[in-house]
């Protein structure tokens, strides 16, 4: 999953020259999978996870396939934003998936779960370290079919892996009690997380491309890869620093400095003249990503009961998939028109967007009728 953006970019980029249309196509992709992993979701508290993985991973199959040709045979660009789409609408959300069995294995708060958490984040931050640096290899050195080829059999052998492990799956059961079945955006918070993941989503995206830009401006486009991967890096050792400890502050206290520390850090950018200062400013800004992450696992986790838990979790992925598409698509054009520098501005704000609504989320929750629900100790 860490694979597809980057290499889509990458691919459109190379064809065109151009980083506007690359951005708008890999912006598709993610947007698609902001509209079709919540309905996934609801889908899989109803019905379980190994109902709904084989029919979604059966159809991104087929799209895939479908992109692919029509990118190696150099099909007319306007063919290639719809495919796209539907590749991110068919890829389930599998980071949702793993929590909930986390939350089913661990119920309440417990320092296992929370732990269990904190290792999910730094295994997403190993995924995004490796699958840019595949990516930018592949999508440089070979055909753009070979790219998506080793995407497509990753996704596709961990998706099956995934819906045989019935041990450890969520009892459909369990999230069909109730006595009625809402969004579980209707919880109080819900929809204030979601917009802080929406802007940190879009950092990534606009960083992203302002970041291969940076390093095709400078000369040297195929060091993109390992650049992109210094962000999920400095993650990645956030994410073990903070789940080796056991904490006492609150979680939501944890959550709001974490974004407010993520919302300053990307001004480094500003510094950045060469690549290697930005994969090191890259990295540090990474510092900020799973501490944050995690703490908004854990809200939802407190605030969507049990019956709607996975369609909570995915509205993580949501935001940050909606983000990051907006993202990338608005930063493309101006790289384009007034280079990379210039551009580094997109993510700043975004950030400090993120940072001002997890203000407004505590806000929100410290003002709640119940606040020992709202604001639980992780």
């Amino acid at each position: 999953m860490a694979v597809y953006p980057i290499a889509i970019v990458l691919i459109i980029s190379g064809r065109t020259g151009e980083y506007g249309f690359a951005g708008v196509v890999s912006g598709c992709y993610v947007i698609g999978g902001a509209v079709g992993n919540p309905f996934a979701g609801t889908l899989v508290d109803r019905l379980g996870q190994h109902r709904v993985l084989p029919p979604f991973l059966a159809a991104h199959l087929a799209v895939t396939v479908i992109f692919g040709i029509l990118v190696a045979t150099g099909a007319p660009l306007w063919t290639l934003p719809a495919p796209a789409l539907v590749m991110g609408l068919t890829l389930l959300n599998v980071d949702a998936l793993v929590r909930a069995r986390w939350s089913h294995l661990w119920p309440g708060e417990s320092a296992e779960r929370s732990t269990a958490y904190s290792v999910e984040s730094t295994l997403d931050e190993l995924i995004f370290v490796l699958g840019p640096l595949t990516a930018t290899v592949l999508a440089t050195h070979a055909d753009p079919a070979v790219t998506l080829a080793v995407a497509l059999i990753l996704v596709s052998s961990g998706s099956v892996w995934l819906s045989r492990q019935r041990a450890t799956e969520p009892p459909v059961g369990e999230h069909q009690a109730g006595e009625r079945r809402g969004s579980a955006l209707r919880h109080r918070g819900m929809l204030l997380i979601t917009l802080v993941m929406v802007f940190m989503g879009a950092v990534f995206g606009a960083a992203e491309v302002v970041m291969v830009a940076f390093c095709d401006q400078h000369g040297h486009r195929t060091s993109a890869g390992w650049v992109v991967a210094c962000f999920a890096g400095g993650s990645a050792l956030a994410g073990l620093l903070y789940g080796g400890r056991h904490w006492r502050t609150p979680l939501l206290t944890r959550f709001v400095c974490s974004a407010v520390v993520f919302g300053l850090l990307p001004f480094l950018y500003l510094a950045a003249d060469s690549i290697p200062l930005l994969a090191l400013c890259t990295a540090v800004v990474g510092l900020g990503i799973a501490p944050t992450l995690i703490g908004a696992f854990g809200l939802v986790d407190s605030i969507v009961p049990a019956r709607a838990l996975t369609e909570g979790l995915t509205w993580i992925g949501t935001g940050l998939s909606v983000g990051y598409g907006f993202g990338a698509a608005l930063v493309g054009r101006i790289a384009d028109s007034h280079g990379a520098h210039l551009a580094f501005w997109v993510p700043i704000g975004c950030a400090l967007v993120s940072a001002a609504f997890a203000v407004g989320l505590a806000v929100r929750l410290r003002s709640a009728s119940s606040p020992a629900r709202a604001v639980p100790v992780g």
